[in-house]
């Protein structure tokens, strides 16, 4: 039986898998606790909360005597599965029962807070495959035990191969012998014959080898009784995961409706009577990074994985700059950015599938072709900032003119390039720079495809090119077998101006249209089959070149390149905007929420994520050049807010908001009725470390720095320095994080150093700890002989269990919360207190409970002042306050004078405030001169 002062500890592997962009699995794990030896140690989170957060890392230690764990032993029971950054699991059932399902699994939903309704099979890991929908969590009168049921759909003639419901998420561990029971009916007419199984899953995205029980046959009735099903198995050494549940045993005649109560997994080779579980909690997540093998003596071997969370797997990721993950994200054909060095005569495809394109010359001599130039623009804003790298510009004789000219280009022909790889479906992207310094009088091409056909000596057939044309539009002329069409960019758009723009094309035979997103800007145009160019046998930068005539060239390009891209299908038209934005202006604009999302993306993870909206609304550009978790920690950084790996393995970020809104603590420890006790030795700490009295704040995008001090600290504690960079497109916000940083350590606070508690001695503290999450609001009490309370409000920084089979104990580090509260000012706002008609030169105001009614309204509401009438209405308007009517303080309505009269009416209860800046709504959250540490007032 379990140990009823003890957890039930699961140790879980995942050989099924591998790191799978960082998505940690809900089913399919191999259990190892029985292999554990000693201690196991985690840690997650950072020491002090100006710290950044580390990677979290699990160490335990696992008997190897077998070799089971050495990835070269041939024998191993997980020989070819032994792999870096396979997924790791440690959880803990509490209180501790035999039954190893989940609580919504076992109880049919009574417990573990699914609600009623469709079940969501990644919150319960209930799956269906014979129900569409999943299945549902129903409330039931005669449910078997509770008022809810697990229900399933079963269609007529439903497979025998197919499930009813199962789960995958217990660990499998093999040789050992688990038995299933459930009870079931059937609630509609018909019947039906199940059969409960437990699977073996042995290879790697395989079905599971099925055990299964005694078949039943369920009558349906609405009044049906329930019928138990039980099945036993032994797990089979190597095993992967398992799955159990219940399956057909027959094609249903009809289609009906089946329900399950009362469902347990135990290990056991009999049935025992059912238990509700305890609840799972987690207590780390993450993968294996390494397997070291090692031996305590000539017999027994061990082996110490060290485990990291999801930071770690984009700590190794490498982000190039925005533009380029964007592109790169949506699987490009190829992506030739001509970024190359200075003195480069072949430019590489960063995208790695095709040969670099070589620098190939005219049959009328060369022009110039020049890499690693600098992005200029003729006018400020001209440029993009979507790359911070180089282009390459190409100086032709005769730019944009019909005459045969000499000229270099750019061979794409060279690299294997000859049109879309499928004429059908295609996206070609291309960005330039004219600068010849007048509009073309035939044509400026900048990219050219042609198939080998002449007609009337001239290239006939299909075709393609990308020019600006002689009235400085940009375009795109296409010929297909049966026809042919040119699409332009808005004749009010001069291109031909030395500013930079970008032009993506995409096409679908499917859709009928081709899009050309201009510099941001979509144009439709409908588009045929027989217009798709086909035969092509040339690709070219840099002018019409002629394939058929010994590669002459006219119309030549002069100007810079960058970016030339295709994708192999068509791109919707938010992905083409959202490349254009990228492209001009690296994503300026982005909330810290959508910039941590965006670079997750970037980074290729594809795990569970918690991401709180931000507060700073607008960040700067985008960069790149860094790893993926730098990237992360600069969002959060520039938020003021906070970002880990949960327990479970969730990658989560937190607002600046999340902490001064936690105004509870969810656990108190101390010494004192109620509070939960700790160990000995914790050191109440008036720690200088994070003093600082000297802030400097930098705006990442400008490099301006914005500075914070307290002369008065400097005087009592010396000079003490802090330095910040903020990615935020407002400088006020860039003061503001100097002035917030400035005010919460410019004195020292007290803090604690570390905390330890100790469930394996006090039971009553493991639903505590494993509950314990980072950021979390906690309180230290401490009462000292001569009867003085210590109270210390702290966050929880850093977590470290180490658990052992006989022990456990959780360490955290804490940080103080800010010893200043936090309130949001407000301007002047009350509500219109009787209906006015249009023409009024005065109306009544109200000062409803909450407001300031000590002072008379008259020092509130100056003459000359303005106030809005209206707020968010149809009828708002603005007037002048000539006067205010009399008042005294306690004030409940005043009259309030203007210098002209209203020209709408206005209802009683209209919200009147003083007037807002440009963007600003809401009245209660707005107050123009409102900073820390000072007190602000609408008068």
């Amino acid at each position: 039986m379990p140990n009823p002062n003890w957890p039930l500890i699961e140790e879980s592997w995942g050989p099924n898998w591998g790191a799978a962009g960082g998505n940690l699995p809900g089913v399919r794990w191999a259990e190892i606790t029985r292999r554990v030896i000693g201690t196991t140690a985690a840690q997650r989170g950072r020491q002090y909360e100006l710290d950044q957060v580390r990677a979290g890392e699990y160490r335990l230690t696992l008997d190897n005597t077998d070799g089971a764990f050495d990835p070269t032993n041939t024998a191993g029971p997980w020989y070819g599965r032994v792999v870096p950054y396979q997924p790791v699991r440690k959880r803990a059932q509490w209180p501790a029962t035999i039954n190893l399902l989940n609580q919504i699994q076992a109880t049919g939903g009574d417990a573990g807070g699914q609600p009623l309704g469709p079940i969501s099979g990644s919150a319960t890991q209930i799956w269906s495959e014979l129900d569409p929908t999943g299945g549902s969590i129903a409330a039931s009168a005669t449910a078997f035990r509770g008022a809810r049921v697990l229900q399933f759909a079963v269609p007529a003639g439903a497979p025998v191969t197919a499930t009813i419901l199962f789960t995958a998420e217990p660990a499998a561990e093999g040789g050992t012998t688990y038995t299933m029971q459930a009870r079931i009916r059937a609630v509609t007419s018909g019947t039906v014959q199940v059969r409960p199984y437990i699977g073996a899953y042995l290879i790697p995205g395989g079905s599971s080898t099925k055990t299964f029980g005694a078949t039943v046959t369920l009558t349906g009735s609405p009044t049906a009784a329930w019928t138990q099903v039980t099945v036993t198995a032994t797990l089979p050494a190597g095993v992967l995961g398992l799955a159990c549940g219940v399956m057909p045993a027959a094609a249903p005649a009809a289609a009906i409706t089946v329900q399950v109560d009362e469902w347990q997994l135990e290990k056991a080779s009999a049935a025992s009577a059912w238990v509700q579980p305890g609840t799972w909690y987690p207590i780390y997540a993450g993968f294996a990074e390494r397997w070291p093998q090692t031996w305590t003596d000539p017999t027994r071997a061990v082996c110490t994985p060290t485990c990291v969370d999801t930071f770690a797997l984009l700590s190794q990721v490498q982000l190039r700059d925005p533009l380029s993950q964007e592109i790169l994200s949506r699987s490009p054909r190829f992506l030739y950015t001509l970024g190359d060095s200075q003195g480069a005569t072949t430019f590489a495809d960063t995208a790695g599938t095709n040969r670099p394109a070589p620098v190939n010359v005219s049959k009328y001599g060369p022009g110039t072709i020049t890499s690693g130039t600098q992005i200029t623009s003729a006018s400020p804003g001209g440029a993009f900032t979507g790359s911070t790298g180089t282009v390459t510009s190409i100086l032709n004789a005769n730019p944009g003119t019909s005459l045969l000219s000499a000229a270099s280009y750019i061979s794409l022909s060279s690299a294997g390039i000859t049109g879309p790889a499928d004429p059908s479906a295609w996206t070609r992207m291309i960005a330039f720079r004219y600068t010849a310094g007048s509009t073309p009088s035939d044509g400026a091409i900048m990219w050219s495809s042609f198939e080998s056909r002449r007609v009337n000596n001239n290239p006939g057939g299909s075709r393609m090119y990308w020019q600006i044309d002689t009235a400085a539009r940009f375009g795109i002329a296409i010929s297909g077998p049966g026809g042919s069409i040119s699409v332009y960019s808005p004749s009010t758009a001069n291109v031909a101006d030395g500013n930079w723009h970008l032009a993506i094309a995409s096409y679908s035979r499917a859709s009928g249209y081709l899009i050309i997103n201009f510099d941001g800007t979509n144009i439709y145009w409908p588009f045929a089959a027989a217009n798709e160019p086909t035969g092509l046998i040339s690709d070219n930068l840099g002018a019409y070149v002629d394939p058929t005539a010994g590669n002459g060239t006219i119309d030549t390009w002069q100007g810079d390149l960058a970016y030339v891209t295709e994708w192999p299908t068509a791109l919707a038209d938010t992905d083409m905007t959202t490349i254009y934005t990228a492209w001009k202006s690296a994503f300026a604009g982005d909330s810290t929420d959508t910039r941590y999302t965006r670079i997750l993306n970037w980074a290729g993870y594809t795990g569970s994520t918690s991401i709180q909206a931000g507060l700073t609304r607008a960040m700067g550009p985008a960069t790149g050049g860094t790893d993926a978790l730098s990237a992360l920690q600069d969002a959060t950084a520039t938020e003021a807010g906070t970002h880990y790996v949960d327990r479970a393995g969730t990658l989560t970020f937190r607002a600046r908001s999340d902490r001064y809104n936690k105004l509870v603590s969810a656990y108190v420890f101390g010494d004192g009725p109620g509070e939960y006790p700790y160990e000995p030795g914790v050191a109440f700490d008036y720690d200088p470390t994070r003093l600082a009295n000297i802030v400097t704040a930098t705006r990442a995008s400008t490099g301006q720095v914005f500075t914070a001090v307290d002369q008065p600290s400097i005087t009592q504690y010396y000079p003490r320095t802090m330095s910040r960079s903020i990615n935020t497109a407002s400088a006020l916000e860039v003061q503001d994080a100097a002035n917030y940083l400035l005010s919460r350590y410019r004195q020292p606070a007290l803090r604690i150093t570390s905390l330890v508690l100790n469930p394996g001695a006090n039971p009553a503290l493991w639903p505590v700890c494993l509950s314990l999450e980072l950021g979390m609001r906690v309180t230290v009490n401490r009462r000292t002989a001569a009867g003085n309370l210590i109270s210390q409000p702290c966050f929880v920084e850093n977590i470290q269990p180490a658990i052992a089979a006989d022990s456990a104990t959780w360490t955290l580090q804490l940080s103080p919360v800010d010893t200043t509260p936090y309130g949001v000012l407000a301007a002047f706002h009350t509500a219109v207190a009787t209906t006015v008609a249009a023409g009024a030169t005065s109306i009544i105001i109200k000062n409803p409970p909450g407001q300031n009614n000590t002072d008379p309204a008259a020092a509130q509401l100056p003459a000359g002042g303005q106030l809005i009438l209206g707020l968010g209405t149809a009828n708002q308007e603005t007037v002048t306050i000539l006067r205010v009517g009399s008042s005294t303080a306690g004030w409940t309505a005043v009259t309030v004078f203007f210098t002209a009269a209203t020209t709408k009416a206005h209802t009683a209860g209209d919200v009147v405030c003083e007037a807002l800046p440009a963007g600003a709504t809401d009245p209660t959250a707005w107050d123009a001169v409102s900073r820390l540490d000072q007190h602000a007032y609408a008068y």
